[in-house]
């Protein structure tokens, strides 16, 4: 059971291994020293006795053994790092402190159907409330997903076994994230590296070339060798030298355009391989895990390949480097030519890796997010235009503070008629409702002790804005988008309708009058509809349309001259009002 206490405890263990890690890297650190010392002794020993440069060798491949192995442990330490930052962020997320994720405010829409209505985007937003993705590309993934109820039944189904198993395998989706966050993906996209994989052969498959950047390093090489044993060859090789170093020169630009387009992807794409490591090393029951294992084993060999071939093109920027590389064997182009070979082999499947990449990425939001939160329930998919509910919550609201309740829409009546006083719990309750809808379609557990759901499509009016860049006033705004959803529900559409004070921007007598036409054009849809207001007037359109229309209520009390909301749903038509009251209570009126 996730809990501060024990968060602390993995903050702990972590801690521990980097010190035992540090200890490490200064015996390595120590070693390496001794041993440079120990072969800068042997030079100077060998020019007096030529012994001495026997060992020499031994102890120059003993210090670069020493360090990669510093290095290795170096980047074990920055794991680690990342995983007590990780498990600190998680104990306050328990306590529901988790402005220390990514927020996603790149992805407000405040023009979008249902997600700036939710608050699904932003600070304090649902996204950053889940996010524990790796990469940016699980993060796009995520918000993606959620601002788009596009699964099928079928590919819920699987996502929620799926997530289930991530839920109990903390140690990988911790490890995942702490591999991910190696890399900062500021800004960064693959628009660039798509651009590439559709450009044309620079070198490869180029007979020209093909004879070219083999036959002449052959002979380059040849006569550096003839040139031991013979000081004649020396002209034709500086001149075949000279030669090569003139055709990479030739080709220049393009090459280091090309160094340009794709050395940004290098650390990324590396980063990208050991995540696909990651992945192709667990063992997964779910059917959808397995199918993402498969995708990861065969990507994470070629996409390290593809980072170390890129990784070998920036080794061009080293200027002896490129002078010997080019001079003798025509580096750049056996580079690029092997660059292009790759592109050709893999072009079509790295699309399918990363798209991979960044669903099981995503997933582990949703997986992290159950594991927090066991008791919430997983949603039933249901056949009918029914959502049926029991102890329904918003999930960030803290648990002890956060009231439930159950609701049954669409068991006949499909259009719920929400009244109550101002702050008695209206809005709050038809987010709770949104949020929970869209974590239910994508597979994720929903703050609910039950939750039975159709496949629907969901559409909010709850903050339609003005805009006066469109010459649009809030009134004319909120018609078009109840236009736009009267259109979709017109062709048929299945959906789910969230309206909070629809019509506030006409006249109290107009305003009614326009609620109650809409209300009977909605009930004639195939919709489940949810409508908040203050104006219990509208009640009497129940006994109207007994079958589709009911009433639920938030109410307020009035106590010892103390005004207090118990949060819940009741059933009828909201009795009390509280404008007045604390209108008197704040001496704006008299009492």
């Amino acid at each position: 059971m996730a809990s501060t206490d024990f968060y602390q405890d993995r903050v702990n263990h972590f801690q521990k291994k980097v010190r035992e890690v540090d200890k490490t890297i200064r015996v390595y650190s120590i070693a390496r020293v001794a041993v440079a010392l120990i072969a800068l002794a042997l030079i100077y020993l060998g020019f007096k006795e030529a012994l001495f440069f026997y060992p020499l060798p031994f102890s120059i491949l003993l210090f670069f053994s020493l360090v990669q192995r510093q290095l290795k442990k170096e980047n074990e330490r920055e794991v680690l790092k990342h995983l007590i930052d990780l498990n600190r962020w998680e104990a306050a997320a328990v306590r529901y402190d988790f402005q220390n994720f990514s927020d996603g405010q790149r992805y407000v829409d405040p023009t979008h159907v249902y997600s700036h209505d939710l608050d699904l985007f932003g600070k304090s937003s649902l996204f950053q409330f889940l996010n524990r993705c790796a990469t940016r590309l699980g993060e796009n993934r995520l918000a993606n997903d959620l601002a788009h109820l596009t699964l099928s039944k079928e590919a819920i189904l699987l996502r929620q076994q799926a997530i289930r198993e991530l839920g109990s395998m903390i140690e990988f989706r911790q490890e995942c994230w702490a591999v991910g966050k190696q890399i900062h993906e500021v800004d960064f996209n693959l628009d660039s590296l798509w651009v590439w994989l559709k450009s044309a052969n620079l070198f490869y498959r180029k007979r020209a070339f093909l004879i070219l950047r083999w036959a002449l390093p052959v002979i380059t090489c040849l006569s550096l060798l003839a040139n031991a044993f013979n000081p004649v060859f020396q002209s034709f090789f500086l001149l075949l030298f000279v030669v090569q170093l003139a055709i990479a020169a030739a080709y220049s630009k393009p090459i280091t355009r090309l160094q340009s387009q794709l050395a940004s992807y290098r650390s990324v794409l590396e980063n990208y391989a050991k995540l696909f490591h990651q992945m192709g090393d667990q063992s997964f029951t779910a059917t959808l895990l397995n199918q993402h294992q498969r995708i990861a084993l065969e990507a994470s060999t070629h996409v390290h390949t593809f980072s170390k071939l890129v990784n070998a093109l920036e080794t061009r920027m080293n200027l002896i480097a490129r002078l010997f590389g080019n001079g003798l064997f025509l580096y750049d182009l056996h580079t690029v030519s092997r660059l292009e070979q790759w592109r050709e082999q893999h072009a079509a499947s790295l699309p399918k890796w990363t798209d991979s990449l960044a669903e099981w990425d995503a997933m582990l939001s949703f997986a992290t997010f159950h594991y927090n939160h066991p008791n919430y329930a997983f949603a039933e998919l249901n056949n009918q235009l029914a959502l049926v509910a029991n102890e329904v919550g918003h999930p960030l609201i803290p648990s002890s503070e956060c009231v439930t309740n159950s609701f049954d829409l669409g068991n006949p009546a499909g259009l719920m008629l929400i009244t109550g006083a101002n702050m008695a719990g209206k809005s709050t309750f038809l987010r709770s409702v949104g949020v929970n809808f869209v974590l239910g379609l994508n597979g994720s557990p929903v703050c609910a002790s039950y939750w039975s759901t159709p496949m629907a499509a969901l559409r909010t009016g709850m903050r339609t804005a003005d805009s006066l860049q469109e010459h649009q006033s809030y009134f004319y705004a909120e018609l078009n988008r109840l236009h736009s959803i009267i259109e979709e529900l017109r062709v048929g559409k299945p959906m789910l309708l969230l309206l909070d004070e629809i019509l506030k921007g006409t006249n109290s007598t107009d305003k009614q009058l326009g609620s109650r036409e809409l209300i009977k054009q909605l009930i004639q849809q195939k919709a489940l509809v949810l409508i908040a207001t203050h104006d219990i007037a509208l009640g009497d359109m129940e006994q109207q349309f007994p079958e589709k229309v009911f009433n639920s209520c938030f109410e307020g009390k009035i106590e010892n001259d103390q005004l207090t909301f118990d949060y819940k749903l009741n059933k009828g038509v909201a009795q009390k009002a509280n404008a007045t009251f604390l209108m008197r209570k704040m001496g704006i009126i008299p009492a």
